[in-house]
């Protein structure tokens, strides 16, 4: 049963924006469980969080397309298309970074990758990962109430 194409958009939303909320919570718990002392100001946090949303919503603009396109995500093909999402997040950072080496100046030995930037390409990754399962999920849900509805119907 196919989900309609505003709710596979709304849920597409909500996952980019739980995704980026969860994975950053996270990471500021993690931090607060170690056991060197972090101070972490609330200003910091949220300006994190609004970053993080803010490029979030690009992805997702760039991902309507996609979104739109994929109605089954039954078998195989629901961790097929978590995999691939997951790889979406790290391959924009990466051109992010690639696009910003080319545009500003740069010493002539310059890399256009510095490992400094490997934290933003991990935090990336685990951010889309999140946001994929969670929009699989959520799209599976939908499925499986469309499908109960419709059989229900059929009765």
């Amino acid at each position: 049963m196919m989900v309609a194409w505003w709710k596979r958009l709304l849920l597409s939303l909500l996952s980019m924006i739980l995704g980026p909320v969860v994975c950053l919570l996270g990471m500021v718990l993690y931090s607060m469980a170690k056991s060197q002392p972090v101070s972490f100001r609330s200003t910091e946090v949220l300006l994190a969080l609004a970053v993080t949303v803010g490029f979030c919503i690009i992805a997702w603009v760039l991902s309507i397309p996609v979104v739109l396109l994929i109605t089954n995500i039954r078998g195989w093909r629901f961790w097929f298309y978590w995999v691939l999402f997951t790889c979406v997040g790290p391959a924009l950072m990466l051109g992010l970074i690639a696009t910003i080496f080319y545009v500003m100046p740069h010493s002539p030995d310059g890399h256009w990758f510095n490992p400094m930037y490997l934290p933003l390409v991990y935090g990336a990754g685990a951010i889309a990962c999140l946001t994929s399962i969670i929009y699989l999920l959520l799209l599976r849900r939908a499925q499986v109430r469309a499908e109960r509805k419709l059989a229900a119907g059929r009765v």
